[in-house]
């Protein structure tokens, strides 16, 4: 054939199979092939199905690009000269939050927040979304879901419990802790908001969010359920949101506590059997981590300073806990010299951790491999701002958008 003919030829192929090949590629080249036409952006920007496609393909194949979400919370008292006892006080001034993106060691992108509100706090992420909202007196208010990759955005209705200020409330300080968590119902292809805040009695509310249906509701739970918990923010694992309950009373063991997302309703999680130290002390700090790759892990922190991470193989068996790692606070690298505060972001199955130094605004991968003591293997500066305080969270990089009406 020649080229004056195969110039004639019409090569376009069929949509579908355009789709079934865009699938297959990378979040960051098909941003770019975006400006290819209205059709194509529309496509990978806008259209719910394909993205869903994508993150499955993606989940299959294991090539999601997980990056690190940076979270800025500059206060105006800063601009004073001033740098506040609690930075969390919630009649704290609060400049506008500010939102990188980490990828790899040094990578950084600036993003644009597409929302007018002050001082978003990212609260959890799912499938490349992230659940934000305005913290104040303990409660979030403005919520919204966020897709950094894409930009896109959509406001959550505040739940019933909504607090308000009064004169009376204001006056007495008050404070109403609230539990929260966000995830994925796989069988439904639903995502969930739980809001869960203390009140006396027998009973607690469980404030559950669909935003298929778009509505909130409300659902009855014992209070003894989540009587002892330490951390607000839950973690979302295997399609439940799970906190470690301490007992009111210090003399039992704590446990496990698991919201089912599909069944919205609680359960127990069994957890590792820690050794004692030779004292017989067993007190100890335990927060609850997610591998990367989804497994559910726990944080051991005992009164040593002596830290072991667990992993649970085959989720609810309690057989299947394996200890992953394990390091002294004197086996840490340099990089912890002088450093009283730090938490773990994201652990990997082969040893790799991401940790924030909170005094000095630092990212620090270290490597823990077999009975070696942990080495750091690379660092990163949080963008200077005197007196704010950071974040650092792991997103996975996806198309997925969830606009009402679907």
């Amino acid at each position: 054939m020649s080229m004056s003919k195969m110039k004639n030829e019409s090569f376009d192929l069929h949509e579908d199979v355009i789709v079934k090949i865009l699938c297959r590629l990378p979040v960051k080249s098909l941003i770019r092939f975006t400006c290819v036409s209205k059709r194509w952006r529309s496509i990978i920007i806008s259209d719910p199905q394909f993205g869903k496609s994508h993150l499955q393909v993606a989940s299959q194949q294991g090539t999601l690009c997980p990056k690190v979400l940076i979270s800025i919370y500059p206060t105006i008292k800063t601009l004073q000269g001033q740098i506040p006892f609690n930075p969390f006080e919630d009649d704290t001034p609060w400049l506008p939050s500010r939102f990188q993106s980490l990828e790899g060691y040094s990578s950084v992108n600036n993003l644009t927040f597409p929302s007018e509100e002050k001082s978003q706090r990212v609260m959890a992420s799912c499938n490349g979304l992230v659940l934000l909202g305005e913290s104040y007196r303990s409660y979030f208010k403005n919520l919204s879901i966020w897709n950094p990759s894409t930009g896109f955005f959509r406001k959550i209705p505040s739940p019933s419990f909504g607090f308000e200020v009064t004169k009376s409330t204001e006056k007495k300080n008050y404070r109403s802790f609230l539990y929260y968590g966000f995830g994925q119902v796989s069988a439904t292809d639903d995502y969930k908001l739980v809001f869960i805040k203390l009140a006396f009695g027998d009973f607690v509310d469980v404030h559950v969010f669909s935003l298929r249906a778009n509505l909130w509701k409300v659902i009855k739970a014992p209070s003894s359920s989540c009587s002892g918990w330490i951390d607000g923010r839950g973690t979302l694992s295997n399609g439940a949101i799970h906190w470690v309950n301490y007992p009111i009373n210090g003399v039992s063991d704590p446990t496990m506590i698991a919201f089912d997302l599909a069944e919205e309703e609680f359960r127990q999680v069994p957890l590792p059997v820690f050794n004692q130290n030779e004292d017989g002390v067993h007190m100890r700090h335990i927060r609850i981590q997610v591998l990367l790759g989804g497994r559910l892990c726990v944080w051991s922190l005992d009164l040593y300073e002596h830290s072991e991470f667990w992993v649970m193989r085959e989720y609810g068996v309690p057989e299947s806990w394996v200890k992953l790692i394990q390091f002294s606070r004197d086996d840490l690298p340099d990089e912890f010299t002088s450093c009283s505060s730090w938490n773990p972001t994201f652990v990997s199955e082969g040893g790799t951790m991401l940790i924030k130094l909170l005094d000095k605004k630092e990212l620090v991968w270290i490597e823990c491999r077999h009975e070696e003591n942990p080495v750091c293997s690379a660092q990163y500066r949080i963008e200077e701002f005197p007196g704010a305080i950071f974040d650092a969270t792991v997103y996975d990089e996806t198309l997925v958008s969830l606009p009402e009406g679907l």
